[in-house]
């Protein structure tokens, strides 16, 4: 191993561990049996989670009638325990992170297609053919987190970073192993397993992979379609399904096209999501 990446690796895992009110939310998103009353509870005792929460509630994309006041209205009305669980875990890991550092670091972009993944991750879980199916909250939240590893880079290394997303040769996940020695799916695995996120989804981050999700579990495979057809999605390509491989023994192509067509009506409000979730900006730079 060589000293670029022994020094990568040691920056990634020397992030300070989420502390207070993250690791709360971490906990109870590993924990299944979480009730109303405790989630409730926790997301009040930081107003800008619980604003963020609000103003995701009451968006377009979830099209509620009557304005949502409380986060417990929020939870009961409109997103349920297990997206506001995943939501809130994004949110406050995304704290963690300086991202202003680079310029060209596309926000706007970044969080659509962690948006758009864990819907379509979400809805595709449904049509799974495998006994052992993930849950759809699972799906949702790996769905979420699966590119944090891109947000812990930009804070670790920006200038690097700033090569990275200035140069259009090659996958992203290539450019950045150039710079680094390793890439994002590598860093967000390391982030994963040092905070103590729920097993399922440190083992899907594990074993994420830019060229096909190949033998990998039926959770890896499902992230893998989801974030290849949300930036498709983001960059608005004509026919992405023509180019993406499907395992077609862990699901049907009829309902990856189903799911992405479905998508695809939805997209102003995945859009706005993205940009509730952060409050960035939404350029079409990355």
């Amino acid at each position: 191993m060589n000293t670029i990446i022994i020094d990568s690796i040691r920056k990634i895992k020397q992030l300070p561990p989420p502390s207070g009110l993250c690791r709360e939310i971490i906990q109870i998103v590993s924990d299944e049996q979480v009730d109303l009353i405790d989630l409730v509870s926790i997301i009040n005792k930081s107003p800008a989670i619980t604003a963020r929460i609000l103003r995701c509630a009451n968006s377009a994309y979830y099209g509620q009638r009557g304005e949502i006041t409380t986060v417990r209205e929020a939870i009961i009305r409109v997103l349920g325990l297990a997206i506001t669980r995943s939501l809130s875990l994004a949110m406050a890991l995304s704290g963690n992170f300086n991202i202003q550092q680079s310029r060209l670091f596309d926000c706007h972009r970044h969080w659509f297609n962690a948006v758009t993944t864990a819907s379509m991750a979400q809805s595709l879980s449904h049509y799974l053919l495998v006994r052992e199916k993930p849950a759809p909250s699972t799906a949702y939240t790996a769905g979420l987190l699966h590119n944090l590893g891109l947000q812990a880079l930009v804070h670790c290394f920006p200038n690097e970073m700033e090569k990275v997303f200035a140069s259009s040769q090659g996958r992203m996940g290539d450019r950045i192993t150039r710079e680094l020695g390793i890439n994002h799916h590598q860093a967000a695995t390391l982030l994963a397993q040092s905070w103590d996120l729920p097993d399922p989804i440190v083992k899907a981050l594990n074993s994420l992979d830019e060229d096909s999700p190949g033998s990998s579990s039926p959770l890896t495979q499902l992230i893998w379609i989801s974030s290849q057809l949300s930036d498709s999605l983001y960059l608005e390509k004509a026919d992405p399904l023509a180019t993406i491989i499907i395992p077609e023994e862990t699901i049907s192509p009829d309902h990856v096209q189903k799911v992405y067509f479905d998508t695809r009506e939805q997209l102003e409000g995945l859009h706005e999501i993205a940009l509730l979730i952060t409050g960035c900006g939404g350029s079409h730079g990355q």
